[in-house]
């Protein structure tokens, strides 16, 4: 009776999910496999081996169904030993579901200790995660302070709580310029198998009164021959003069970058006299861009009919000017079923959108 005392005793004790039966009076840790003595049913030893060598483990854990259920049937309806048979009948049967709890109890360690203690992300999937982030920011225009938003961090966090958020400084300073070398670098293995190379160039200058440069070549790719690629070599801020000679500097400098000084068939830009005068010091055959010539052909026959223009003009500005106006306009447009269009006014260098 004694053996069958212990058992219950096992049962109902928090602390014996954590150790297994070795022999005798002897228990073996289910995590660091240490074996501590008990007597008598005593948990003293095996709670302190707990709270001094596995701090972070909680001890209350939920413990297997069945066993739960085999104890409380066997506390609720104790069968009385009348015979030697009954007894040995008790015994073995709390022996076979002690140790099914044990089995069990190993199974469900796995579980509940990752339930308990956060487990560091790994190297890799923070890496992807960082990667993922620098995307999203670039392809969909956020600024950098995105992952100094509440919100956002909060959504980061739920997603994933161990993954550690970058700073602003980190995502301009480190995050970003890793991303473009690895792009630059994608960009220069697809650009070694190309043997020709079409430019196209342009310039403008921002509200800021900024001036830039942009190259874009355009080629076949030899793995996907039936479509046309096109990739951004430079966009730069120029702040020198924009003679023959610097433009030219620049678009060397650009295309010896990307190493392709020698498969340039030819660059396509505007009519401008310093590009054009560049460009043939750079020795490349120039073409000029069609639409450019198309605005320039519209412009000289425009003149012809330069008072119907002038009135266009003189009704789009009214309908800027008094909101009142659009309104009605747009209400006729209702009216009529036909789609809510905006008035655009002319401008020359915005023609071609």
């Amino acid at each position: 009776m004694a053996s069958t005392t212990n058992q219950l005793y096992k049962k109902r004790s928090n602390v014996w999910n954590h150790f297994t039966l070795t022999n005798g009076n002897m228990e073996k840790c289910n995590y660091c496999n240490e074996k501590k003595s008990f007597s008598g049913g005593s948990t003293g030893n095996l709670l302190r081996h707990m709270k001094t060598k596995h701090v972070t483990v909680p001890l209350q854990r939920s413990t297997p169904q069945v066993a739960e259920e085999s104890n409380s049937e066997y506390l609720d309806n104790p069968q009385p030993s009348t015979s030697t048979s009954q007894s040995t009948s008790a015994i073995v049967h709390s022996s076979i579901t002690s140790s099914s709890s044990i089995v069990q109890n190993k199974n469900n360690y796995q579980s509940s200790i990752a339930n308990f203690i956060h487990r560091p992300l790994p190297l890799c999937k923070s890496i992807s995660i960082d990667h993922q982030l620098i995307k999203m920011i670039v392809k969909e225009y956020h600024p950098f302070s995105i992952v100094e938003d509440k919100e956002f961090r909060k959504l980061l966090n739920m997603l994933s709580p161990n993954y550690i958020i970058p700073s602003r400084k980190t995502v301009s300073n480190s995050l970003l310029p890793q991303m473009y070398e690895m792009v630059v670098q994608r960009v220069k293995d697809k650009l070694k198998n190309v043997s020709a190379v079409c430019l196209t160039t342009d310039g403008w200058t921002s509200r800021n009164n900024e001036s830039f440069l942009a190259v874009t070549a355009h080629f076949i790719d030899p793995d996907n021959v039936t479509e046309l690629s096109s990739v951004l070599l430079a966009c730069t801020s120029f702040g020198e003069s924009h003679t023959a000679d610097n433009l030219a500097s620049f678009l060397k400098t650009t295309v010896d970058e990307w190493g392709l000084s020698q498969r340039i068939t030819v660059v396509v830009s505007d009519n401008a006299a310093n590009i054009k005068s560049a460009i043939e010091k750079c020795n490349w055959r120039r073409l000029s861009c069609f639409a450019h010539d198309i605005n320039l052909i519209v412009h000289c026959g425009l003149g012809e009919i330069e008072p119907v223009i002038t009135k266009i003009k003189d009704i789009v500005s009214y309908f800027k000017r008094s909101s009142h106006a659009l309104a009605k306009l747009q209400e006729y447009q209702k009216q009529t079923g036909n789609p809510i269009l905006k008035l655009k006014q002319d401008c020359p260098t915005r023609w071609n959108f």
